[in-house]
């Protein structure tokens, strides 16, 4: 049973990793249709809920933490649908369904072990990403950023609670905590691109981390989830 749903993950990252490629590819041409875009922007995100779909509705009823995972890939899909657009107001739109994903991550993750050294560590990086931002940031744009750092930040300390500062290290949860880390890179090179200064080859960079985060965390959940009972 293990080597199947191993065979299936691998089969079904393929479509995973061709799709995000051809988003990437296709969202530097402008001449593309905006709805094309939105809809291949969001497929890879649909290959890693049919990876999840593939493990069977057994599995997801009897594991709530892949329930909240698949909750964080809806809202991450919509908050993909609403970056499209190149508008201000559904940027933050976008942005708060992005916030709902890292509060239904961090459930996922959950607070089993505090590890408060993890959650410092973070801390400081998240203040420092701040008074970066904040150079260059309204006072609207600061507070907004803040709350949304916030909620990446208390999502990335649960991913990593059980990694940073402990000798003993499951695949899985390392798994988690590097995804927790590409999202913040993601998300602090697209801040650092609309607000500071454009950053060269931000679309690819934002994109690719993007994506590595979210088949990182899911892997990473899903894997967890299966060797062990919630």
């Amino acid at each position: 049973m293990g080597s199947l749903l191993i065979n299936n993950e691998m089969r079904m990252l393929v479509p995973f990793f061709i799709t995000a490629c051809i988003y990437i590819v296709i969202s530097q041409d402008s001449s593309i249709p905006l709805w094309v875009k939105g809809l291949s922007k969001v497929l890879p995100i649909t290959c890693l809920c049919v990876l999840i779909l593939n493990y069977g509705k057994e599995f997801i009823y009897h594991h709530h933490r892949v329930q909240k995972l698949l909750a964080g890939l809806f809202f991450s899909t919509m908050g993909d649908l609403l970056l499209v657009e190149q508008n201000r107001w559904i940027f933050i739109g976008g942005a708060a369904m992005f916030a709902l994903a890292h509060c239904t991550y961090t459930w996922a993750f959950g607070f089993e072990t505090l590890n408060l050294r993890a959650g410092g560590l973070v801390a400081a990086v998240v203040a420092v990403a701040l008074v970066i931002l904040g150079r260059c940031s309204t006072a609207l744009d600061l507070l907004l950023l803040t709350l949304y750092c916030g909620l990446i930040g208390v999502m990335a300390w649960r991913a990593n609670a059980e990694v940073l500062f402990h000798h003993q290290l499951s695949l899985a949860k390392l798994l988690g905590a590097i995804g927790a880390w590409f999202f913040m890179v993601s998300d602090l090179i697209l801040a650092i691109n609309l607000l500071c200064f454009p950053v060269l080859f931000q679309n690819t960079i934002v994109m690719a981390t993007y994506y590595t985060a979210q088949m990182l965390i899911t892997i990473a959940i899903v894997k967890d989830s299966n060797s062990k009972s919630d």
